[in-house]
């Protein structure tokens, strides 16, 4: 899918891979969407955009919130008259901490937003997609969604979570006319990013471009970074050696953090 000209929406937009995203989004051509929850900072980036001469539309959207949700969705296609396609960004790592220790309101906080939240956006723009004919659900997961870490129990179980309902979603909307896309990015300079280490750390400008790819080449599921891909790889041939790996990193990580 080119996507010149299509509307696109990208939540939580205000920072990291969502706002890079939209920003290579908008280069090449399309009608971009940034929402989030801070609509300030929106509107200034929406701006900026525009004066690069590309079409960008800033509004507010808590995902945690049916209303909200389904209000910032109905305002797009009052602009716009169609959602072409959605990238379910919202979310955040995290704390790193051991699952017995961590305040339940945060692993309830977690589902809310990466799990619950991607599924108020998509039920909100999915009958959209299906009366205009067509459409692109992009949901974010994680290497962690296949290969959990410990230390992000509640993470790792809601991208786990995101995995399953993209791949029955994109069953059920298979002869439909709507794609569901799982693009995983690798470890990204964010401003909540996990405190791992490893060969090395990408930006959002560069996930944000392979997602762009992502999007062209109409993968199911792209995975980008060399490190994801090998260690899922790793999973398939000797799970246990890819466990042991992560079960190291998690709490390096942990005792970092």
């Amino acid at each position: 899918m080119e996507p010149k000209g299509k509307v696109i929406l990208v939540t939580g937009a205000s920072s990291g891979i969502g706002l890079a995203t939209a920003r290579a989004l908008a280069r090449e051509g399309a009608h971009v969407v940034i929402a989030a929850r801070s609509l300030d900072a929106l509107e200034a980036e929406a701006e900026r955009l525009r004066r690069g001469g590309d079409t960008a539309l800033a509004v507010a959207m808590d995902v945690t919130s049916d209303a909200s949700v389904a209000a910032a969705v109905e305002g797009i296609v009052r602009r716009f008259g169609r959602i072409d396609v959605v990238v379910n960004n919202a979310g955040n790592a995290g704390r790193l901490t051991f699952w017995a220790a961590a305040d339940p309101a945060a692993t309830r906080q977690m589902f809310d937003v990466h799990v619950f939240g991607m599924e108020r956006v998509t039920r909100a723009v999915l009958p959209h997609m299906l009366e205009q004919g067509g459409g692109t659900v992009v949901n974010i997961a994680s290497t962690l969604a296949w290969v959990p870490m410990p230390m992000a129990a509640a993470y790792s179980a809601a991208k786990a979570a995101v995995l399953s309902f993209s791949e029955s979603l994109r069953a059920e909307l298979a002869d439909r006319g709507v794609e569901v896309m799982l693009f995983a990015p690798p470890h990204t300079r964010t401003p909540s990013e996990m405190p791992l280490r490893g060969p090395r750390i990408h930006s959002p400008e560069w996930v944000a471009e392979e997602l762009v790819r992502s999007l062209r080449r109409g993968r199911a599921c792209f995975l980008a970074g060399a490190s994801n891909r090998a260690l899922l790889v790793m999973r398939r041939i000797a799970p246990g050696v890819a466990s042991r790996i992560m079960r190291d990193i998690g709490l390096r990580a942990g005792a970092r953090a």
